[in-house]
């Protein structure tokens, strides 16, 4: 009898919490993210991942460095 109200409350809980999550993300909208060319290498790459350096978009440190040194 016991097993029966938890499995019940359970289930009804664990429903509750799917039907938020399909919700919240439906309500959400999607963030288009940018895409930039590094200054280096030209590669592609989402704009949150890299790094901006005097106007400049690198996608890692190294690059940076790298082309800080040729820019010399």
């Amino acid at each position: 009898m016991g097993y029966r109200f938890l499995n019940k409350t359970w289930s009804a809980r664990v429903k509750d919490v799917e039907q938020l999550e399909r919700k919240k993300s439906q309500e959400q909208p999607r963030k288009i993210q940018q895409v930039k060319a590094c200054a280096y290498c030209k590669t592609h790459i989402p704009e949150d991942e890299g790094i901006y350096q005097d106007k400049q978009f690198f996608c890692s440190y190294q690059h940076l460095d790298s082309y800080l040194e040729h820019k010399k």
